[in-house]
């Protein structure tokens, strides 16, 4: 679509050097922007990683390039924007992403929140942010609203990390407690315009530098300003300190247990983590006040009924002291004592945030099948874009019975309308998990709504659970070869009333890791067997990352590597020590191609100078059989004793294929951090995870209750967790579909159906076993009916 890549990243160095060629220090060299896969399955996309030592250099020493950018509705002009922040939280569900979150594309858009103490309302936003080389600065903007109203307007292009944007915000805009921002970005390439030019361009913000600027603290203790404390702790990567110098948790576990379950829901579906708080040492020197933990829950006993307080401790941090007695709490009294403790911040999140936090999947997505569901239904409304790559991802759940083999079809119909001016070689691209269903050209009828054209699709390509349907638009640029144009119009429009139809199956299950993965919860969690093994931090962050107990819910057993020889392994005969090494083997390091010398050498052939090793010879007698048989072979069919053997042996392993060398070979490729299996198939709701020497298991439970919330996470018998934060799973295709419903006449055929395209082969032997049967019944009669006719 564009020129040759070198030109143009000669060109844009060309055009950044004279940018930046008066100043006296170099830039630094942007990093490299990998283009992701068209072909891939979005999996929710993984957060760009946290910049280390953002904030440990001193100031001082970029005296000499500090500055900071103010615009029309901006403050006076100070030496230095203060330290003292409630900074930007992230309004995606899971745990942490860290500090930086990255906008890429032409028309990003960023949803935050900041939570205020009570009485403390700032008067200014800041935003620190740095974008790539790429994006032209002067047509690059960036809009910030604060609680749906527009407060300012800002500038992309920053190349200097510690700058930032302070914006002033009307005083009665802030609110105590929750407070949202969306920030929305227009990015304009410098050089280049089309799809390609938009993977170049990108803008990070940081959000521990970012957030309300706080002129004082005042205390007013209460749930909204403990509430802000945690969203501080949070928001810079620090865990929540809990504090128990009687060693009241053991019997205040139950309170424990509903109280991370109730701050995850506070801070809408925010993944806290917990540490152990025995020290009473002050909180360790800091340049800022943004890197000191403000957060802190205190047991205390108590001779009577349980009771909270609020209060400031020594170190600043603001404390929810519970006051628990020493025989314990009711789990039964927990919800209740703690909805009394937090009426006045109950309103905070939305249901939805909150929904998706504990269970993984966004309850919005459930869709019936059989019946046409609107895409506004699952969550899809009506979708416009203005740039030159858009790409929509929706999830739709089906039910967990439902699993469809077949030939059967599904059915999109598509609801859309694009600009009538759009280059010829624009194209929608509609993907079902991952693979392309439909390329749709957007041109010759643009203008006009197109109503719901049928797209077909095959419904094996669905699974229970968790789906993905993906809506991708490439429109080049007019013209490729510079920035484009000024005025962006819309280019594209799918509209929510599209309907999606699903057919239905009867009730058949696959037993393997997905479905136990979205039905674990904390209280199914052991470690070596032992449930009482977890501290009281740790057990807190297992409930606010796996959720609180659920009827009917699946099971987990982890194991140190040093206990693998518990883990169970049903039927195949997998070596466990193959899985330990899946854990110990030294992470790949990606080899560097070697520098181009000359004419390339080619690839030798593997039997250059022939076999090294001696090998036997054969006895004249097996020799010449040997020859005799591939003689007659090679007359007859064109083959030889040893072609035929490797047929033989080929049609061997498709009739009883060996999944247990399949395992053993797919994990000697394997490196990770933690392996989990689903191997014995007597218990579907039982799996097992084997931790890495360095890996711990609440590390592992973050990675499981993120990758619930994409179409990329464990599924199949063995899934292993690698050093890149990605599952990589094996599934054994021979273990057959169970059915959980009566084998009836309504859905005989389709269950033979799913059966036969399950394994085609056993099927079809199964069918020729039963025509055997009922032709040697058949000949028998006639052999009856013969000799009573001869007598």
């Amino acid at each position: 679509m564009r020129g040759v890549v070198g030109s143009k990243a000669i060109a844009a160095a060309c055009a950044v050097t004279l940018g930046l060629a008066a100043p006296v220090l170099a830039q630094e060299e942007a990093p490299l922007i990998m283009i992701p896969s068209f072909t891939a399955p979005s999996e929710a996309a993984p957060a760009a990683p946290a910049e280390e030592g953002a904030d440990v250099i001193p100031a001082e020493t970029f005296s000499a390039i500090e500055r900071t950018r103010l615009h029309a509705t901006a403050a006076p002009e100070q030496p230095k924007p203060k330290t003292a922040i409630a900074p930007l939280l992230s309004r995606s569900a899971g745990a942490n992403p860290g500090s930086l979150v990255r906008l890429q594309g032409e028309s990003p858009v960023a949803e935050f929140s900041i939570y205020l103490p009570e009485d403390a309302m700032p008067g200014q936003l800041r935003i620190a942010h740095m974008s790539g080389v790429d994006v032209l600065p002067e047509r690059s903007k960036m809009q910030i609203l604060l609680n749906g109203t527009l407060v300012g307007e800002g500038d992309l292009g920053n190349f200097d990390p510690d700058a930032v944007d302070l914006f002033d915000v009307p005083e009665d805009l802030w609110q105590s407690g929750r407070n949202d921002i969306t920030v929305q970005m227009e990015q304009v390439h410098r050089l280049f315009c089309g799809p390609e030019a938009a993977f170049d361009l990108w803008t990070d913000i940081d959000m521990a530098r970012s957030g309300a600027v706080l002129d004082d603290q005042p205390l007013v203790p209460g749930p909204i300003d403990f509430l802000a404390a945690l969203a501080h702790d949070e928001g810079i990567g620090l865990s929540i300190a809990l504090r128990d110098p009687e060693s009241l948790a053991a019997g205040a576990q139950p309170l424990l247990d509903e109280l991370a379950r109730r701050l995850t829901d506070l801070l809408g579906g925010r993944v806290l983590t917990y540490d152990e708080d025995v020290a009473y040492d002050p909180a360790p020197a800091s340049d800022t006040a943004a890197a000191q933990r403000m957060a802190r829950i205190t047991l205390l006993p108590s001779s009577d009924a349980p009771s909270a307080t609020f209060r400031r401790g020594g170190d600043g941090a603001r404390v929810l002291a519970l006051s628990v007695p020493r025989d314990g709490v009711a789990a039964a009294a927990a919800g209740g004592f703690l909805d009394g403790v937090f009426v006045e911040v109950a309103g905070f999140a939305p249901p939805e945030e909150v929904n998706l936090a504990q269970s993984g999947i966004d309850p919005r997505t459930h869709m019936m099948v059989g019946v046409p569901v609107t895409l506004e239904s699952l969550g899809m409304p009506t979708t416009r874009t203005t740039s030159h790559y858009f790409r929509r991802d929706q999830i739709f759940t089906l039910p967990r019975d439902w699993l469809v083999l077949t030939a059967q079809k599904a059915m999109l119909h598509l609801d859309y309308v694009y600009d009538s001016n759009l280059p010829k070689e624009s194209v929608l691209l509609i993907r079902i998990n991952g693979e392309t269903i439909r390329m749709l050209p957007l041109y010759g009828e643009g203008g006009q709504l197109i109503e719901q054209f049928p797209i077909k699709f095959y419904a094996n390509l669905l699974k229970e659970g968790p789906n993905l349907i993906q809506f991708e638009a490439l429109v080049p640029g007019q013209p490729e070869d510079a920035a484009c144009p000024v005025g962006q119009f819309p280019k594209l429009e799918i509209r929510g009333s599209s309907t999606l139809t699903v057919p239905t199956s009867p009730k058949l299950r696959l037993t393997d890791l997905r479905l136990p993965i979205y039905a674990l919860r904390s209280d199914a969690v052991t470690l070596n067997g032992d449930a009482g093994s977890f501290s009281p931090a740790d057990r807190m962050t297992l409930v606010a990352t796996l959720g609180p107990p659920m009827p009917r819910g699946s099971t987990m057993t982890a194991l140190t590597l040093d206990r693998i020889g518990e883990l169970p392994l049903g039927d195949y005969t997998i070596s466990r020590s193959d899985i330990a090494n899946v854990l110990t083997r030294a992470e790949p390091v990606p080899q560097q191609d070697l520098p181009a010398s000359g004419e390339p050498i080619r690839e030798l052939p593997v039997d250059l100078f022939g076999p090294i090793e001696p090998q036997p010879r054969e006895s004249a007698l097996g020799g010449g059989l040997v020859g005799i048989a591939n003689g007659v072979l090679g007359a007859a069919f064109g083959s030889s004793v040893e072609r035929m053997s490797e047929q033989i042996d080929i049609m061997a392993r498709k009739i009883n294929p060996d999944a247990g060398a399949e395992a053993e070979v797919w994990l000697s490729e394997q490196t990770g951090k933690a392996v989990l299996a689903h191997l014995d198939a007597s218990d579907p709701r039982a799996i097992h995870l084997v931790l890495g020497p360095d890996t711990e298991l609440t590390e592992v439970a973050a990675a499981i209750a993120n990758a619930r919330r994409s179409i990329g996470g464990p599924q199949g018998q063995i899934s292993v967790l690698g050093h890149d934060g990605a599952w990589n799973n094996w599934r054994d295709a021979d273990r057959l579909p169970k059915l959980v419903e009566p084998l009836t006449i309504g859905n005989i055929r389709q269950v033979a159906g799913n059966y036969a395209s399950w394994s085609p082969l056993a099927f079809t032997a199964l069918v020729f076993g039963v025509s055997l049967v009922f032709a040697m019944v058949a000949l028998r009669l006639v052999i009856l009916t013969r000799g009573d006719k001869q007598s």
